[in-house]
């Protein structure tokens, strides 16, 4: 199921993000974490980002969330985070797919580095931008496509 993050949440996510492997951290937060950095749980759980996450068997396996880029304030970036154990099951499709309309955005920037989630995504959605950074790819890409 996913749902809409709620202030109460914190706990959870911090249970989820437990779960999580540290490669998985690394991906998802381009460094190496143990727990969800605090501004960015700030913004999840206010709702100044626009944040989903993913459940199962009553816990959450996911979170997905669109919010400005931080050098560029009028370019969205959708993030998504699955743990280990939901991970190749369609989770992370579903919650972006999920997040994106919610946002309601037209373009929005990714970090892609897990090479199945690019190939998807570039063969899915009009990619309007593409740089790479060693393993990691970041692109801009038009979601109307997705969201209408």
């Amino acid at each position: 199921m996913i749902r809409v993050v709620q202030a109460d949440d914190a706990e959870e996510l911090s249970r989820m993000m437990a779960r999580c492997s540290p490669m998985t951290r690394y991906d998802r937060f381009h460094g190496v974490v143990t727990e969800i950095p605090p501004a960015y749980l700030r913004c999840c759980l206010s709702g100044e980002h626009t944040a989903l996450v993913a459940e199962a068997d009553g816990e959450i396996v996911g979170l997905a969330s669109v919010g400005p880029v931080f050098e560029e304030p009028d370019m969205p970036e959708v993030a998504v985070i699955v743990e280990d154990a939901w991970q190749g099951r369609g989770v992370g499709r579903e919650l972006v797919a999920a997040v994106l309309a919610k946002a309601g955005v037209a373009t929005v920037r990714m970090e892609v580095c897990r090479t199945s989630l690019l190939t998807y995504l570039t063969g899915t959605l009009p990619v309007v931008a593409r740089r790479r950074y060693g393993r990691d790819v970041t692109i801009d890409v038009d979601v109307r496509s997705v969201v209408q």
